[in-house]
């Protein structure tokens, strides 16, 4: 091996560039996929999460997911606008991620979710919708690779 010229593959074979310039010749290849456990209607005024640090300003229809820090999704989100996918439209995360769940305001989806139904933390969904690991990584305030890398155990994982 000619150390001079040796390259290091590690982000590329995610699909994803240390270097924005060059984002745009690659394709992600990773999606990381949750399930919404519960849907429920809060009044307005309603403190969520530990620490009651989201209060809902109106009536909301939210969703418990089954994912939490112990699976990497970085507590570094919560209250930060991190927003994951559902039904192909981004839904933001309301309060703390917590250690085995994370809650989605769905209020704004047509069609309410159910549980079970699939929502989309890093990746593609729908026509357009994308959360990249650049977007999780710059809302976390870290790099994209420590959220591709930090992806825990517990999370199944498909190849395809």
């Amino acid at each position: 091996i000619d150390f001079a010229t040796a390259i290091r593959p590690g982000l590329a074979l995610y699909g994803v560039s240390p270097l924005p310039d060059f984002q745009a010749a690659l394709r992600p290849v990773l999606t990381w996929k949750t399930r919404l456990t519960l849907v429920r209607d809060v009044p307005a005024g309603t403190t969520i999460s530990y620490g009651r640090t989201y209060t809902a300003p109106r009536p909301l229809r939210i969703a418990t997911l089954a994912v939490g820090y112990a699976d990497g999704y970085p507590r570094q989100l919560s209250g930060r606008g991190a927003d994951v996918l559902i039904r192909g439209r981004r839904c933001p995360v309301l309060g703390r991620v917590t250690m085995d769940q994370v809650v989605v305001d769905v209020s704004h989806l047509p069609d309410s979710p159910i549980p079970g139904d699939e929502a989309v933390l890093l990746g593609r969904q729908g026509e357009t919708e994308e959360i990249s690991a650049a977007e999780l990584a710059e809302k976390a305030g870290t790099i994209p690779w420590e959220i591709l890398t930090g992806i825990g155990p517990r999370v199944v994982r498909v190849a395809v």
